[in-house]
């Protein structure tokens, strides 16, 4: 205890102070008995007394300097670079702390201790309302426990939490942020704060809105125009080649009955082929473009049909189960049928060139609040760590179809194996949302 006291005494400049003195009455005192007992017994006679008065402090100077400076100043020194770096480091906190960002500072029991100026500028709560709650003060009531049970597993296990969560400020109002939570471990280990970054992503959020909605209204356009370009295709080229097509039968008939030109039918039995031809093409681009079966029958009826083309295309088995009542599917809008046909038609091109399955199975089901629409397959599924979203422009596409009618689809293994979507839609609110327009 005592030791660590004059280590303590001795660390500061009134110690390094007491500690030169007592250097150089010792060193005096040496340099004293050096001269009056060995020194000058032998040289006495032989120099005058003038030498030994400058002697002795030139010993003093000699000796007691370069200890000076390795008991006090050098440690002086070490102690003014330590602290010019602790000032950098707080300046550096502070500018930080005083961010464009909130900032809240909690003990290791979260309760709140400091909140900075964007803090109060984003939550409408001053420094002296928040410290001493906890920042669940803050919760808006859309996550939900488990949310929170699962943010501080994470927290406790990594020692930091980062994500997208939406909080409610003093007026009222329920705002996105995006939060970074960081625990301040002690000389232990121990947690003895937590520190939480936070900024409003309110503009962010209402961006991604709006370049959704434009998404959406660009893709129903485009679907429109489809539309629009399949029954023109329908009523002129394919009109023109029915037409053509009962003229050849017509000519086949006049040169039937002449022998001179009989030999020209097989020239119009060629061409007869060729116009076949032709109207099978056209079929097949206009079903590309927009599948007159939805239009007229549904989508049931629609899937079951590309079912049926994808196994003559590709030899692989394709069914589609739970169907449902007609009646609720009529009630099904235009927008979600052709999106839902075309996540379908996306999902079997993806089969065909990616599973390697022999069998796909779909299920459609309709209730009065949700659609969902099942479609999995016994291939060989998902590259371990496949990050769905980012690596596919065809599930891309299709997530942001289902993003388009407030929906969500989810990609996962069926017990089987191989690859499982499942695309999950509302249904009230989207009548609601179309009610309003």
């Amino acid at each position: 205890m005592i030791k660590h006291k004059l280590k303590n005494l001795f660390g500061t400049p009134r110690g390094a102070i007491y500690l030169i003195a007592l250097l150089i009455m010792a060193a005096e005192f040496l340099i004293m008995l050096l001269i009056e007992i060995v020194l000058k017994p032998i040289f006495g006679p032989n120099i005058s007394s003038t030498f030994w008065d400058f002697l002795d402090p030139f010993f003093l100077i000699v000796i007691v300097t370069p200890w000076i400076y390795v008991l006090a100043v050098r440690p002086l020194e070490k102690q003014q670079v330590m602290l010019r770096q602790q000032f950098n480091e707080l300046s550096i906190t502070a500018v930080t702390f005083e961010s464009m960002e909130g900032v809240v500072v909690t003990d290791a029991n979260n309760k709140i201790l400091r909140v900075n100026r964007s803090f109060t500028e984003i939550t409408g709560y001053s420094n002296e309302e928040a410290v001493g709650k906890t920042p669940g003060m803050l919760h808006s009531g859309r996550q939900d426990k488990e949310f929170y049970r699962n943010m501080w597993q994470v927290l406790e296990r990594d020692r930091f939490w980062s994500g997208e969560v939406w909080n409610r400020n003093k007026r009222g109002d329920i705002y996105p942020e995006w939060l970074t939570i960081t625990a301040v471990l002690g000389t232990e280990g121990q947690v003895t704060n937590y520190v939480g970054i936070f900024s409003d992503i309110s503009e962010r959020k209402a961006g991604e809105q709006q370049l959704r909605k434009l998404t959406a209204h660009i893709q129903t356009a485009r679907e429109e125009e489809k539309t629009r370009i399949s029954r023109e295709i329908h009523d002129d080229l394919g009109g023109t080649l029915t037409a053509l097509k009962m003229e050849t039968y017509r000519l086949a008939g006049k040169l039937s009955g002449n022998e001179q030109t009989a030999p020209l039918l097989e020239h119009v039995e060629s061409m007869t082929q060729l116009i076949d031809n032709a109207v099978g093409v056209t079929r097949r681009v206009i079903s590309d473009l927009h599948p007159t079966i939805l239009d007229d029958l549904g989508l049931v009826a629609a899937l079951e049909w590309q079912c049926g083309q994808f196994n003559k295309l590709t030899g692989i088995a394709c069914e589609v189960f739970g169907a449902g009542d007609k009646d609720d599917e009529c009630k099904l809008d235009k927008t979600a049928a052709i999106n839902l046909f075309r996540i379908f038609q996306e999902a079997l091109t993806n089969v065909a060139q990616h599973s390697g399955a022999t069998r796909v199975n779909a299920e459609f089901h309709q209730g009065d609040d949700e659609i969902v629409m099942t479609i999995s397959d016994n291939g060989r599924g998902l590259p371990e760590g496949h990050v769905s979203a980012q690596n596919s422009y065809g599930m891309r596409g299709m997530r942001e179809r289902v993003e388009q009618l407030d929906g969500q689809i989810l990609f996962d293994k069926p017990p089987g194996g191989g690859l499982r979507l499942t695309v999950i839609l509302p249904v009230a609110d989207r009548h609601n949302k179309e009610g309003k327009i």
